[in-house]
């Protein structure tokens, strides 16, 4: 039986600190993209994820993961009644300025200092990047002592400026939905009554119109 086998830590956190991290389990298929774990006493950090294959009957989840200290990257295979121990992280809201070579660069907006973190270090579905737009508050998870901020993601709901809505053309009755570019050049299915310079929400995580802001 695949089993997580939690034992004291013994790169740099001490393990006094690991315990005090741990905060929920959540099985193999609710992991997520940037999701830090307690896996073998070590944090860390979930990059990959694949449904694909079986073990003795029962389908297996393979994870990769990449070691939030060492950053030295490893694979695991998980069956759906395993149990991952997700860690609490501290949080800290971020100001998003912009991508650059492969990173994020993020202010803090208490001290005004510039951080840059790897776009592989997002917690989330890749896809979700093209959401990012100019001063859009970002969420940094971040384990102390050490190494500091490991991964970062969106808000839950944005508010965005609608740029242009493409022409309705059938005639159906009944609410009808559209492809909206919006002022980041993202874009959304918004009602046909939403219309270029209205502002609405989106849901980042499912990428969905919400309603008028």
């Amino acid at each position: 039986m695949l089993r997580l086998a939690v034992s004291r830590l013994t790169t740099r956190l001490p393990a006094h600190v690991l315990a005090a991290q741990r905060w929920y389990k959540v099985g193999p298929n609710a992991a997520r993209l940037g999701m830090v774990i307690d896996h073998n006493g070590n944090p860390q950090i979930v990059v990959a994820k694949d449904h694909g294959g079986t073990g003795r009957g029962q389908a297996v989840i393979k994870l990769t993961f990449k070691n939030a200290i060492t950053g030295a990257k490893s694979q695991d295979r998980f069956r759906a009644n395993d149990s991952l121990e997700v860690m609490l992280m501290v949080q800290k809201e971020y100001q998003f300025l912009y991508t650059d070579s492969g990173k994020v660069h993020l202010m803090d907006m208490t001290s005004f200092e510039e951080l840059s973190m790897d776009l592989d270090t997002f917690e989330g579905d890749k896809d979700r990047l093209a959401l990012l737009e100019d001063g859009m508050a970002i969420t940094v998870q971040t384990l102390e002592p050490e190494p500091g901020p490991i991964s970062w993601r969106l808000p839950a709901r944005h508010v965005f400026k609608v740029k242009s809505v493409e022409s309705r053309i059938s005639k159906d009755k009944g609410a009808t939905y559209l492809p909206a570019v919006l002022e980041n050049n993202a874009r959304v299915m918004v009602p046909d009554f939403i219309k270029p310079g209205e502002s609405i929400t989106v849901d980042l995580e499912k990428a969905e119109y919400v309603g008028r802001a």
